[in-house]
């Protein structure tokens, strides 16, 4: 009889228990070191058990990085795999019981019961070169993430020590206005320096687009600042220190973009910016966390995989229409999907015309947004499995969200 093989992922050990397909549970629960010798140990325990690759299923739980070592051994020695987001594990073992009764031999026991339950098969794992796209634009939407928290914190002292300056330049985060807070920090150096020494700086932040000019206009706003003295000081090396990161970080992300696009596939690129809204740096996303589009079943997987899904909730009398996105998903996919959804609304009458009957119904543009970001995951899945570009559609002026 086939056996499932349940394997509960942690940093250092796992543990793996075995069921049949009946559900009758085969032998005790084991432990092993996540390493070589314990990566062989299992290879002995899997043939006291019985267990071979054309009899067995293991099942684990995608836990961090900690699942891809393992998983790469048993594909190596020829068994079969599937890989379950904890997620999933987690509320079947909440439906199972109400027990709170929780240790690594239940879990192997209820992941090979999921696996069971579910009649998994084996996953396919992303290749080699799909997955190293995916970790370069999950680092690259890491940094990002990074990089708006400080200059988030960068504004806020500016707007303490030099509030003057944003009005100033059209984007307050300009390399000009980053140049003035890594240089000098508050109004008050800006205003006690000599013009020429900021004009220097202004020309060269600005590559020769301003000069003495925006200066002078820079000197002067300082002299008349109202920005705080009090503790200006500590204020000033703080946001120096701030624009400093800020530069490395753009430099970071501009070295990551083009890694990135030496990885990825020409072709699936140039597919997926075929779609209005859809640039070089979500396509790149895009590519890496849906890999191959066959292994979702339908554009409401994909929906569900970027967790821009509804989190409905509904109890007897009580049917929540306040309905919000369950988040549970990929998060650098979700927030790719909604800025190329974004700017699809404004360019393609597909989506305009989708976001603007949203919007005439009250909704939200957030929520219009995100209803468009879910059209999105089905031409995406078209574009990709029938290997042709995006073709604008007539107008819409009606659809379900």
């Amino acid at each position: 009889m086939r056996q499932i093989i349940g394997i509960d992922v942690a940093k250092h050990s796992h543990v793996a228990a075995s069921r049949f397909e009946d559900g009758q549970v085969h032998g005790r629960p084991f432990s092993f070191a996540n390493d070589e010798s314990g990566f062989r140990s299992l290879l002995t325990r899997f043939r006291e058990l019985g267990a071979a690759p054309d009899n067995s299923l293991v099942a684990l739980e995608s836990t961090g990085h900690y699942w891809l070592a393992l998983w790469e051994f048993l594909d190596a020695h020829g068994f079969e795999v599937a890989v379950i987001n904890p997620v999933l594990t987690d509320a079947f073992r909440k439906a199972d019981t109400l027990r709170k009764t929780k240790t690594d031999q239940i879990d192997a026991l209820v992941i090979a019961e999921y696996a069971r339950f579910k009649r998994l098969g084996p996953s396919r794992i992303s290749p080699e070169a799909a997955e190293g796209l995916k970790q370069l634009t999950r680092y690259r939407h890491h940094l990002v993430t990074e990089r708006t928290a400080l200059k988030n914190r960068l504004t806020a002292v500016a707007d303490r020590i030099f509030p003057e300056l944003a009005s100033l330049f059209s984007d307050k985060h300009s390399a000009t206005a980053r140049a003035i807070m890594a240089k000098y920090g508050s109004a008050a150096k800006v205003a006690e320096t000599d013009i020429r020494t900021l004009a220097k700086t202004v020309r060269e932040a600005s590559r020769g687009h301003h000069g003495r000019e925006k200066a002078e206009q820079v000197k002067a706003a300082a002299r008349k600042s109202v920005g705080a003295t009090f503790a200006a000081d500590a204020l000033a090396f703080e946001a120096s220190r701030i624009a400093a990161l800020l530069g490395h970080l753009d430099e970071e992300v501009g070295a990551l973009d083009k890694e990135i696009a030496r990885l990825i596939d020409p072709e699936v690129s140039e597919l997926l910016q075929s779609i209005p809204g859809i640039g070089p740096v979500c396509a790149a996303t895009i590519a890496a966390e849906v890999g191959d589009p066959d292994r979702f079943e339908s554009p409401r997987k994909l929906v569900a995989y970027s967790g821009m899904d509804a989190a409905k909730y509904q109890s007897g009398k009580f049917d929540g229409d306040g309905q919000h996105m369950s988040k549970r998903g990929s998060a650098p996919l979700r927030d790719a999907l909604m800025t190329a959804a974004d700017r699809a609304r404004m360019h393609d009458p597909y989506f305009g015309d989708y976001y603007d009957s949203l919007r005439a119904r009250g909704k939200h543009h957030y929520v219009a947004v995100s209803a468009c970001g879910r059209k999105l995951c089905g031409v995406i899945l078209a574009v990709l499995r029938e290997r042709r570009p995006y073709e604008s559609r007539p107008s819409v002026q009606s659809g379900t969200e």
